[in-house]
Formats: structure tokens, sequence, C-alpha cells
């Protein structure tokens, strides 16, 4: 449905379809196979599905071996960490954006780390 921005309220549109993110986030989809990116998708679909609150780093855990996700790490970005937590986040932000509920995000900051962390939040709740 639509990601909202949460101070605006205003839709977020076109993330995933240009500049850098968009690029980065077809990068990813042309390394990874079709069974993975469905296993990926399945994965976090599974994860939102139900929830109200979800924050998109805290997601995928600090191991990613023996998951969907690792094919993100060793194969979208060449284990490269930097560029699998920005991989794994638009993989979670296409992931709101096909489901069926609006939802509102916003980037927190925590531990001296600013705006680290995006927050995904239920509308209507």
């Amino acid at each position: 449905m639509t990601i909202r921005d949460l101070g605006s309220g205003n839709a977020v549109t076109g993330v995933l379809a240009s500049g850098d993110r968009g690029r980065t986030h077809r990068l990813l989809c042309s390394r990874l196979s079709a069974a993975e990116l469905t296993a990926v998708r399945d994965e976090l679909d599974h994860r939102i599905d139900g929830s109200r609150i979800e924050t998109a780093s805290w997601i995928p855990g600090s191991d990613w071996r023996g998951t969907p996700y690792q094919s993100i790490y060793e194969k979208g970005a060449r284990f490269n960490p930097d560029l699998a937590a920005l991989m794994f986040g638009l993989m979670v932000w296409e992931a709101f954006e096909r489901h069926e509920d609006d939802w509102f995000t916003e980037r927190f900051s925590m531990g001296g780390e600013e705006n680290r962390f995006r927050v995904y939040f239920k509308s209507g709740h």
C-alpha cells in the first residue's frame, strides 16, 4: 500500500524506482536468484504480518547464517557489511510497500548514532 512520513503524513514514493537506492535495490535483485529473492520476501512478509511496529535493523539479528538474509550478505553485497545493511533495509522498505496496510516511517537516533534506526508504524493503531 503506502508508506508515509511520520512527521508530515505525506506518502513517500519512488524510493526503489530511482536514484542511488533504486540502483542498489536493482543490483541486489540482479545478484540473487529468484528463489533467494522469494525466500527473503517471504521471511519479511511473515515477520511483519500482524505486526504493529518494526525496527528494520532489529529484524535480521546479528548472525544471518542459515537465514534467507545470508544471500543478501554473501551474494548481494559480496561480504560488504555496510552494503548488506543498506540492501537489507531496501528489502524491508519493499516489504512494507507491498503490504496491504498503510505504514508510517521515521528514522530515530540511539546511542549516539544519528538517524540510525528506521522504524515502521502500522497506520491506525
